[in-house]
This record gives structure tokens, C-alpha cells and sequence, in this order.
């Protein structure tokens, strides 16, 4: 297959996820729904499907097959390289407040690994890529999240200790649906539990909803978000997600020892991104919501170009 023919196979495959982006957009930029009620479908896709997915996949393989310590270390360290630059550059070179670096490192280091980077890897990939999909979110939510929100409260309030702050943060992580899924999962496939067939027939239909609800939902929120005005702020952080984190994670899959290679196209893919959702929410709480939420537009449309580039030069290679 010639390099053209290769690219336009790509583009035929990954093409369909952004239109559903657009027709989510669209949805909401034309009053067909209302913004509030694709947050529902949002929450449905986090609390319900996703979970059962996560859990469906972790269940139906051994735990030899779940535990990967390499790409823990490869997607963590890589994470934590893009996260540490952005974090630098932000306060060193533009003189942030340590707060406000910290949310220029999350938005350049955290991907949108559920509602975007789900449909994406299981339509390049199949369900293979559960399991280190499954081992990204283990690094992102119970590795770098509580870090990265302890260092942010350590500097909007400064009499908590950053000890105490992680604590809190994990806290309220392990009561994430997400979090529970992958603990029962790992658990099941660790005890070699095997739910009743009922139990298997609801997180099938669960988990079947995810892929198109989680785009279309991605598509909504994007309405109505403002880019002016930070054009510095916003190059940092869209560039750090969309190019400084893929090369990051390369780098680490090239020292490290071989991965399957599945596990390196899943690490890539997921790192080309865009940052999470709920980036726009947490900036609120730190008196950074318009610039979180700014930096999730361009970043949405320039993961098309990265996304594409990165999945042709790795079937090329």
C-alpha cells in the first residue's frame, strides 16, 4: 500500500469520530438539544458505560495480562516529563503563580483518555487496547491527578500541607465510578470471578453505548467557548497537549524495553488527545475557568491533524 493510499485508509477510519464531534457541535450550536442535557449523556457515559467497559474488558483477561509495569512507567513518566516542562516554562518564562503553573502543566500532560480517546483506540486498535487503556487511567487518576491537585491547592492556599492535600485528592478519587470499575476488574480477573450471565448481559449493553454518546457529548460542550484575548496562555498549552506530550511518551517507549506493540500505538494515540473535559471545570476552582475552557477548541481540532500524522507514521514504521 503506497504512503497516499495508507494516509487516505487512516483518514477513512479515524474521519468518522471527528464528524460525530461536529454533529454533537452542531446539535447544540443549532438549539436541537440543549447544552445541560448533553452534560446529562456526559455523566451517563462516566458513570455507567465506561465502567462497564473498563470492567468487561479487565474481567475477560488474565491478571498476567493486566499487569504491565513497563507501561505504567513509559505513559507515567512520559506524562510527568510534559507536565514538569509546561509546568517550568509557565514559571520561569511567563511568571506564573505556582497554582496557575500547575494548571498550564495539567492542560499540557492530561488527556482526554475517556470520552475522546475510548471510540478512537477500540477503533484502531479492537479490544486489545482495553487493557493498557485500562493502565492509562490507573497513571492519570490515581497517579498524576492527586499530585498535580495537591500541588494546585498547596499554592491558592498556603497554610495546607501538600501531604494533606494529596490525601484529600485521592480520597475523593477512590469514589470515582472509573476508579471502582478497574479495581473490580482487576480484582475478578485476580480471583478469576465470573460475574452471573444476567450481570454480563447489563455491562454488555452498557458498555456497547460508549463510543458515540462520549463524541457526540465532546462535540456540545465545545459551543459557545471564547479564544481571545490569550493567545499566549492558550499557544502553551495546546502545543504542550498536542505536541510536547506525544514526544514524551515516544521518547520513553524508545528507552524503555519493547512493548507489544499495541500497548505503544495505545500510549501514542492516547497522548495525542486532547486535554480532558472537566479541564474547564477544575480551572474554575482555581479562578482559571475561561482559559481552561479556551484551551479545549483548538486543542480538539489540531488532536484531528496530530491524531492522523501520529497513526500513519506508526503504520508506516
Amino acid at each position: 500500500m503506497s504512503d497516499q493510499a495508507g494516509f487516505a485508509h487512516i483518514l477513512s477510519t479515524t474521519s468518522p469520530i471527528f464528524i460525530l464531534i461536529l454533529i454533537g457541535y452542531c446539535a447544540v450550536r443549532f438549539n436541537i438539544l440543549q447544552k445541560d442535557g448533553v452534560r446529562t449523556l456526559g455523566a451517563f457515559v462516566v458513570n455507567f458505560g465506561l465502567p462497564a467497559a473498563i470492567f468487561k474488558a479487565l474481567n475477560e483477561r488474565s491478571f498476567q495480562d493486566i499487569l504491565h509495569y513497563d507501561y505504567l512507567l513509559v505513559y507515567g513518566i512520559g506524562s510527568m516529563m510534559a507536565f514538569t516542562t509546561v509546568f517550568l516554562v509557565a514559571r520561569k518564562a511567563l511568571s506564573k503563580s505556582l497554582t496557575e503553573s500547575t494548571m498550564f502543566g495539567l492542560g499540557g500532560s492530561f488527556s482526554n483518555s475517556l470520552m475522546v480517546g475510548y471510540p478512537i483506540i477500540i477503533q484502531l486498535f479492537g479490544t486489545a487496547a482495553l487493557v493498557p487503556f485500562a493502565l492509562t487511567l490507573i497513571v492519570e487518576n490515581l497517579l498524576m491527578l492527586p499530585f498535580i491537585l495537591a500541588l494546585a491547592d498547596t499554592g491558592m492556599n498556603k497554610n495546607e500541607s501538600f501531604a494533606r492535600a494529596v490525601m484529600q485528592s485521592v480520597a475523593k478519587l477512590l469514589k470515582n465510578p472509573i476508579i471502582i470499575s478497574i479495581a473490580l476488574g482487576t480484582l475478578s480477573s485476580l480471583l478469576s470471578v465470573e460475574p452471573p450471565a444476567v450481570a454480563v448481559k447489563v455491562i454488555d449493553m452498557l458498555a456497547v453505548t460508549v463510543g458515540g454518546i462520549a463524541l457526540f457529548t465532546i462535540g456540545g460542550m465545545l459551543v459557545g467557548i471564547r479564544i481571545k484575548g490569550m493567545l499566549t496562555d492558550l499557544s502553551l498549552i495546546v502545543l504542550a497537549k498536542q505536541l510536547l506530550h506525544p514526544l514524551c511518551i515516544l521518547i520513553m517507549i524508545l528507552i524503555m524495553p519493547p512493548m507489544p506493540p499495541v500497548f505503544q500505538g495505545v500510549a501514542i494515540t492516547l497522548a495525542c488527545m486532547p486535554m480532558f473535559s472537566i479541564y474547564a471545570v477544575i480551572g474554575l476552582r482555581y479562578n482559571m475557568g475561561p482559559l481552561c475552557a479556551a484551551a479545549l477548541l483548538p486543542a480538539t481540532v489540531l488532536s484531528f491533524f496530530t491524531l492522523n500524522v501520529a497513526v500513519w507514521l506508526q503504520s508506516s514504521l
